[in-house]
């Protein structure tokens, strides 16, 4: 482009010269030759200049429609928000009315469960535990799954039965499913307050409080075998002494205290180390 405008601007001044009456000086042709170049060269460095204008407004008219695009997804994502919103206020002005109907008809209101958890992880393990009913109770006001230890040890054993291994590793697919994963998982074992009185029992279990960690353990073997990750896991015991309903007198125990907990908690509960 830049040849082509060169040339009519270069022959336009020499024409004009030529036209002139009698000879053109030497000195006054070189003179406009060089105004001529010169004219040339302003006119290249505009011609670039706007090129690099029109660049730039095509990056701008892309940085402006890539900016839509992002207003437009965070709206729809805050529309989400306020529909998800809106839904949980309607489920808890029913549920507050249902416990005021029962008041009003001198009941004792049943109590109401609200999940802390998010809802498609409660969902998640409320189907769990209605597929699991005998060995499983879901809390969702505690973010805890239940394990009833008679149908998931033997008595003084910590060999975890196959029907409780089968239900931990459907279990850990939820706890590694998108909506579970940045929970950390931790596993509470507990016992009744009968004594540990066989001797061989004894040898592997020296009291309640061993048989609650080491029942512990166990459940947190085959959760990491299913692949839960070992770091999000962590292992606790607490013996005789956080029962759940009163022992029968005379150290009979009572099978509701034979439990293990397994709660879902928030990566920063519980731990001072990051990551």
């Amino acid at each position: 482009m830049r040849t082509y405008l060169a040339i009519p601007l270069v022959v336009a001044v020499l024409g004009s010269m030529l036209a002139a009456p009698g000879c053109v000086p030497e000195a006054k042709y070189k003179e406009a030759l060089a105004a001529a170049r010169r004219a040339n060269e302003q006119l290249t460095q505009c011609q670039g200049a706007l090129r690099d204008m029109r660049t730039e407004n095509q990056r701008l008219l892309e940085d402006v429609k890539a900016r839509d695009g992002v207003i437009s997804a965070r709206q729809r994502a805050l529309d989400d928000l306020l529909a998800n919103h809106d839904k949980l206020s309607d489920d808890f002005k029913a549920l507050y009315a249902k416990y005021q109907d029962e008041l009003n008809r001198g009941q004792t209101p049943t109590p109401i469960s609200m999940a802390i958890l998010p809802a498609a992880l409660d969902k998640a393990l409320r189907d769990f535990a209605r597929a699991n009913p005998d060995l499983v109770e879901y809390l969702p006001n505690y973010g805890m799954v239940k394990l009833k230890s008679d149908l998931t040890f033997d008595k003084g054993s910590v060999d975890i039965q196959t029907a409780t291994g089968d239900a931990l590793r459907k279990f850990v697919e939820i706890l590694n499913s998108p909506d579970a994963a940045k929970f950390n998982i931790y596993v509470a074992g507990h016992t009744d307050d009968i004594p540990i009185r066989k001797a061989a029992t004894r040898q592997e279990h020296p009291d309640n409080w061993y048989l609650s960690v080491h029942r512990s353990v166990a459940v947190q073997k085959v959760m990491t075998k299913a692949g839960l990750a070992p770091e999000r896991i962590g292992v606790l015991g607490f013996g005789e002494y956080h029962p759940v309903a009163p022992n029968a007198p005379n150290q009979k125990g009572n099978a509701i205290n034979r439990r293990v907990e397994i709660w879902i908690v928030p990566p920063d509960r519980f731990l001072t180390a990051g990551g």
